[in-house]
């Protein structure tokens, strides 16, 4: 395993570390601090639409110059966000925090994906796989002891410990930055149309239906728990259902794509993915709804990494950055519209009728990833 690649996974656990540790409070925090169903869902999904504008600038800064040095400046952004949240005390200032944290996630992640596969060559699938696993165990261990520390101590400990291991992440890429400046990049005449092909458009649409579905649960849910009368370990323990869940279909579809068709794999992941959320608008109450987290990990499990390994083939490596973040785009853009929408429902109809429409999202994503498996078949990683 090159320098790049252990760079690139270690950067990752941190930074997702850090994010998830936020996450699993902040719509706690907000409806703690007066501030209503609506207005939360607007907090938490802000984040995402601000990512969505940076993420071409990011695409491009990386490809030009380096991933390490993109994923730095997000990560120190994120450092920045974390100490926002940790002064805030009203919507106002909640909002420049979600907006900064939005910046650093539009320099991160898309660069962070193209960087591990740019580094593993020809086990991208793998490593891809392996990164997603990464990620779930932050899902894993985060959530519980960032409900812990709220129960016990209170919030002001789980953004200092965000602004923390954001700047280490920092650092870290900052330096692998530097150290692979010196690194000749080959060029060909690939550019934003190379970036922006129709498989890149498809998967940015069925990514789309991902970040509603996904940001839009993890944020409705917490409120709903604490709504419920529920301590916030609560939805930590969701979350590290799903994350156990989801770590092992990760590494499934990661081994698998190397030698199957990805768009299939994905295709099944939804299809469980949208089980899962049929159970939640009846299973919504613990502990039945540990039994929905894991199913509902497995399923998105299934489709992180092969949607992924689908985008990075589908382009020349010079415009890879670029079509990831074309990718990551998607997710943001449900992201941001998913929350507002479902938050709306939910404040009139209720959280349970909101889970009910949120089926829509998988079932979407599967009429997608099933267009592309039959286009794919007998022709590659292309139309």
């Amino acid at each position: 395993m090159n320098r790049g690649l252990i760079v690139g996974l270690a950067s990752t656990v941190v930074y997702f570390l850090a994010t998830t540790l936020i996450m699993s409070v902040l719509a706690r925090y907000s409806r703690d601090l007066g501030i209503d169903v609506v207005s939360t869902s607007f907090i938490w999904s802000l984040v995402y639409l601000v990512a969505f504008f940076m993420r071409p600038v990011a695409g491009y800064i990386a490809d030009r110059a380096s991933s390490y040095l993109a994923m730095s400046l997000g990560s120190f952004f994120v450092a920045v966000a974390s100490v926002t949240y940790l002064f805030s005390r009203g919507f106002t200032v909640l909002v420049m925090g979600r907006i900064l944290h939005g910046v650093g996630a539009g320099y991160f992640i898309s660069p962070s994906i193209a960087a591990v596969a740019a580094a593993a060559g020809e086990k991208a699938g793998m490593a891809l796989g392996v990164r997603s696993m990464l990620i779930s165990l932050t899902s894993i261990a985060a959530p519980p002891i960032a409900g812990f520390i709220v129960d016990s101590m209170g919030y002001a400990l789980i953004f200092i410990l965000a602004a923390g291991l954001s700047a280490v992440t920092a650092l870290l890429n900052g330096a692998e930055a530097l150290r692979s400046r010196a690194e000749v990049r080959r060029r060909s005449g690939a550019g934003w149309r190379e970036a922006l092909n129709k498989l890149v458009v498809t998967v940015m649409a069925a990514a789309l239906f991902n970040g509603t579905l996904f940001l839009t649960l993890s944020g409705m849910l917490q409120a709903h728990y604490r709504d419920l009368g529920y301590e916030a370990k609560t939805y930590g323990y969701f979350l590290m259902f799903f994350g156990i869940s989801s770590i092992f279909s990760r590494f499934i579809a990661g081994k698998l794509s190397t030698c199957r068709n990805p768009a299939t794999i994905a295709l099944v992941g939804h299809v469980i993915t949208a089980t899962s959320v049929l159970m939640l608008s009846n299973w919504y109450l613990v502990p039945l709804s540990y039994i929905v987290a894991l199913m509902y990990g497995f399923g998105i499990g299934l489709t992180v990494p092969t949607q992924q390994l689908i985008v990075t083939h589908a382009v020349p490596e010079e415009v890879r950055n670029r079509a990831m973040s074309f990718y990551a785009m998607g997710f943001d853009l449900g992201g941001f519209i998913g929350p507002m929408i479902f938050g709306y429902i939910a404040s009139i109809q209720g959280y349970v009728m909101s889970y009910k429409y949120l089926l829509i999202s998988p079932i979407g994503a599967a009429v997608l990833m099933a267009y592309i498996t039959l286009k794919m078949t007998g022709r590659g990683l292309s139309f």
